[in-house]
């Protein structure tokens, strides 16, 4: 975990790293005690944990040596979920039974990540679209279930009786078919 205090951020650059940090797997979250910023990744197996390190940057921070710096950070670009390998990267998700492999977007990279990320637990659609889309718990949208039936179309065998993509009872979950 690091911390890095608000006032060396220009107010433009912490509004770019607020859009630009979840793209990359990383959370802002203010530190009650202190008032400072701390960045961090979310969790993954295992004790590693990707952190930023500020000092290599130059002062006053430049934006561009921060995209360098996350760009270099070395979490992992795959995940591999029930029979498929998610380049995050690029995007490109392959089906490992048939070696097909088809681009999809961001929302939907999006999405499987954090289904990922959260093995097997269901997802509430409210924390779906706050986290994915960062819209108000009492928003009034069909986002969600347009990119699930999208993803579905895409990973499912057959996409009227899911198997990898299910329905809880108030949202979603990946289960691990092999």
């Amino acid at each position: 975990m690091l911390k890095i205090s608000l006032h060396i951020l220009e107010p433009y650059l912490l509004e770019a790293l607020q859009e630009l940090l979840p793209q990359a797997g990383i959370c802002i979250k203010e530190n009650e005690k202190d008032g400072d910023c701390v960045l961090f990744t979310p969790p993954y197996t295992g004790d590693f944990r990707p952190s930023l390190n500020f000092s290599t940057l130059s002062h006053p921070l430049r934006f561009l040596d921060l995209l360098a710096v996350l760009e270099s950070l070395p979490y992992s670009q795959n995940i591999i979920f029930s029979y498929f390998s998610l380049d995050l990267r690029e995007k490109i998700l392959k089906n490992l039974k048939t070696q097909e492999s088809q681009r999809l977007t961001e929302k939907e990279s999006q999405l499987l990540r954090f289904f990922h990320q959260n093995s097997g637990a269901e997802l509430l659609k409210e924390t779906l679209l706050q986290e994915i889309w960062g819209y108000h718990p009492d928003a009034e949208t069909h986002t969600l279930e347009t990119h699930i039936y999208r993803l579905r179309q895409k990973i499912e065998e057959d996409p009227n009786n899911p198997q990898i993509i299910l329905n809880g009872k108030e949202g979603y979950y990946l289960t691990d078919v092999k």
